[in-house]
């Protein structure tokens, strides 16, 4: 099959959100169940919206420093070529002998087609970026703004898991039980889902996708009915 494209930070930034959302709102529902149904979901609410900003900001402020650092190193690279152009030929040598066991002839065969290009040194910075730092200066650092929606769909869809179930089974006076069975169904889901995108066999992302999210709120439920009553 066709693999998808994940190198842009959509995906990346959604799974990572939705995670986010979701366990945070699942330990939130589960350490206020005590209060009234409509103060749950008051807070959950505005719990959500917070978290979809935050998520959202700080995503697109990370990807922003991530793209501006790349890019000071492309333009330390372009001034070490046009500087020390027998240096940077050297190096690329040493890198493609190193990594890739390319013999010198192939590589000074190499370089010579690269410099007859008419943007010769653009040619060659793109070319070392990409064997000696994995840099791709087309996509640098992927994008930024698609990252940020996603990080707002991922989150406000994880956060309305534990809201929503919370709901339904308050409808049968049960929100606390109901958020527990539903939340937990939904991360077999999620799990299942996830292993398209891995070479895990779906039972291994099912178990992880169960423990790490239930551990996390057994960890803060334990914690707050711990909390003297008090404080």
């Amino acid at each position: 099959r066709e693999n998808p494209d994940l190198g842009d930070g959509g995906f990346r930034a959604f799974v990572l959100a939705f995670m986010d959302g979701f366990v945070t709102t699942l330990c939130f529902v589960l350490t206020v169940g005590s209060a009234t149904e409509n103060v749950v979901l008051f807070a959950g609410m505005v719990s959500g919206f917070a978290g979809i900003f935050s998520m959202a900001i700080g995503e697109w402020i990370s990807m922003q420093l991530q793209n501006d650092g790349l890019e000071l190193e492309l333009t330390a690279m372009r001034r070490f070529m046009r500087a020390y152009p027998s240096n940077a030929a050297t190096k690329i040598k040493a890198v493609l002998a190193e990594k890739y066991s390319i013999s010198a002839k192939t590589v000074d065969m190499l370089l010579a087609d690269l410099k007859k290009a008419a943007d010769a040194q653009d040619k060659l910075v793109d070319f070392w970026s990409r064997v000696d730092l994995g840099i791709d200066p087309d996509e640098l650092g992927g994008k930024p703004w698609k990252a940020v929606i996603m990080c707002a769909v991922g989150y406000g869809a994880g956060a309305l898991v534990p809201l929503a179930s919370w709901y339904l089974g308050g409808i049968w006076h049960q929100g606390f039980y109901g958020c527990l069975i539903f939340s937990f169904i939904m991360t077999i889901v999620v799990g299942g889902a996830l292993s398209n995108f891995t070479a895990h066999h779906w039972c291994y992302t099912i178990i992880r996708q169960i423990a790490v999210t239930f551990i996390a709120a057994g960890c803060v439920y334990i914690f707050s009915i711990n909390m003297p009553a008090g404080l």
